[in-house]
């Protein structure tokens, strides 16, 4: 080989060895970043007062107790809308503020969803609060607010409504401006106290202090059902017949479903009249059993009597409804005996955080 084909392919051999082509075939495609936040001068932000609503409305929630206190729909997939607010103010000017947000965070001794959610983790992502008008702040906070419903919300350390809403004060002067957001509770969240925590930065990128309280998501033990009537067909002496349910919540298709549309778990509750087949020596002449699932034990139950059907719902739950009847003794007739039942829920206890 002659030295200058020799020096041509040794070029070229070097080439391809420093090519980006060959460095891009020997990296593992992960590639580290980072950076460091910048915060600048002045002083930070302050919270002075924080308070959650009945979406919608001008301070309104459903209880005279201190604090924020809301009830969900008890209606399937019908939510319940919070607005979150609070009132900021920046020594450095309210222009200095960039933002305010809320945070909210589940009960911190309650999970659901067989222990997959709750237990003080966020309910959504942060929430952006926007700033109100200077007349509608003033009119939410030291009219409406102040005159109606005065206990709602959670001041900060030497704050109050005569410092807000003085003439001479920081909203009238929008040196301080109410900010305010709404997101939903679901109808399946969980009753309990939901840790709300409110905190501003500024455009320094410091960061107020979080004030922090507690909105109290109000039990409602709630139930539907797909069915109007049971129908056991005919029927014989001492011979149990069994009306069975099925897993799909469909009005018309006469088998028995039942959902849980409150926030807590529940227990169904029947009872049933005698259908017109007495008592004999005292004793009644029918019986009837149901249950709430396939995998439970059909509960025996006399006439008259409230009896908890075995299993619990979980919350949103759908599952079926079986009910039996046995009747022991026929009066000296023949014909249709008509009766009616009597469907109610007890409220059962959310599972502990560890449990």
């Amino acid at each position: 080989m002659s030295k200058k084909l020799f020096a041509a392919f040794y070029a070229l051999a070097l080439a391809l060895a420093i090519s980006p082509l060959s460095a891009v075939a020997q990296t593992n495609g992960s590639v580290s970043t980072g950076f460091t936040r910048s915060t600048g001068g002045g002083e930070k932000p302050i919270i002075k007062v924080k308070w959650e609503m009945r979406g919608g409305t001008q301070g309104a929630d459903d209880s005279i107790a201190a604090g924020a206190q809301l009830l969900p729909s008890g209606q399937y997939q019908v939510n319940t809308s919070v607005t979150y607010c609070a009132v900021a103010t920046d020594p450095d000017g309210l222009a200095d503020i960039n933002a305010v947000y809320a945070d909210v965070f589940y009960p911190e001794d309650v999970s659901f969803h067989n222990g997959a959610s709750g237990c003080h983790e966020p309910v959504h992502d942060e929430v952006l609060l926007s700033q109100l008008s200077k007349a509608n702040g003033l009119a939410l906070i030291c009219d409406a607010i102040r005159n109606n419903n005065n206990n709602l919300p959670e001041w900060a350390t030497g704050y109050d409504y005569a410092e807000i809403c003085a003439q001479d004060g920081e909203l009238q002067k929008e040196t301080a401006a109410v900010y305010c957001g709404t997101r939903e509770l679901s109808y399946e969240d969980p009753d309990g106290m939901y840790w709300v925590d409110v905190h501003a930065a500024d455009k320094a990128g410091l960061d107020s202090d979080i004030l922090q309280n507690k909105l109290v998501y109000l039990p409602l033990t709630a139930f539907a059902v797909d069915f109007t009537s049971v129908d056991y067909g005919n029927v014989k002496l001492n011979t149990h017949k069994i009306k069975n349910g099925n897993l799909t919540f469909s009005n018309g298709d006469g088998l028995p479903t039942v959902r849980n549309t409150g926030n807590t778990r529940m227990t169904l509750l029947v009872k049933q009249d005698d259908m017109g087949l007495g008592t004999t020596n005292g004793v009644s002449n029918v019986e009837y059993d149901g249950r709430v699932g396939s995998d439970a034990t059909f509960s025996i139950y006399n006439p008259g009597v409230w009896e908890p059907l075995e299993n619990t719902l979980e919350l949103s739950e759908d599952d079926e409804v079986d009910f039996s009847i046995l009747v022991k003794k026929f009066p000296n007739t023949n014909g249709n005996y008509t009766g009616t039942m009597q469907l109610d829920a007890q409220t059962e206890a959310h599972p502990s955080c560890g449990e």
